[in-house]
């Protein structure tokens, strides 16, 4: 795939992430991100989420080791017993692809409506920030994406990916990739 074609699929992964930081709250919520090609009849990918239950009130070791034995289980997100289920509608077949694991949340003492981190099965690091309005006033991608036919350069320093709720997201995508090659590949789910 040429470089304007990866970063104009970047930056469709990026709308979506833009769309569902309007739904934020004030609880973490994890997220992990399909896309689904098109059926028999149908020209269009979509792209779907599953949200992975969290205890927002259990210490982080607690929840590392939860979201650990759920996805060792598994091996897939969308299998785990409590996660949100809106996904069988869509992609009933488990067809869907891997895009990456993130984050959903409004930031304490903050402007911000909603933030929503990711890391992208490229290794793609993305931060969208929205504002009272609800459109972005931070994004922030660590490879170049088109929105909207608007190119956004790759930031080469993104800082919120040394702050400890990216590290969390980075540590569940870490648990998706392929155990015979920890440095390849996300799991080819789907």
């Amino acid at each position: 795939m040429s470089e304007e074609r990866a970063a104009r699929l970047r930056g469709l992964v990026v709308r979506q992430l833009i769309d569902s930081t309007r739904a934020a709250n004030e609880h973490f919520t994890l997220l992990h991100l399909f896309l689904l090609p098109p059926g028999a009849e149908q020209s269009r990918f979509r792209l779907y989420e599953v949200i992975e239950p969290v205890d927002v009130n259990a210490p982080i070791r607690q929840v590392v080791e939860d979201v650990r034995e759920e996805l060792a289980t598994t091996g897939d997100p969308r299998l785990i017993a409590e996660a949100d289920d809106h996904w069988q509608r869509v992609d009933p077949g488990l067809r869907g692809f891997y895009v990456g694991t993130g984050a959903r949340f409004i930031a304490p003492n903050s402007d911000s409506t909603g933030t929503t981190i990711m890391r992208m099965a490229d290794r793609t690091a993305v931060v969208v920030s929205l504002d009272a309005a609800h459109r972005p006033t931070l994004l922030q991608t660590s490879k170049p994406v088109v929105v909207d036919e608007e190119v956004y350069p790759a930031v080469r320093q993104i800082p919120a990916t040394g702050e400890p709720p990216f590290v969390l997201i980075d540590m569940f995508a870490q648990l998706l990739h392929d155990p015979d090659d920890p440095a390849g590949p996300f799991r080819p789910f789907g």
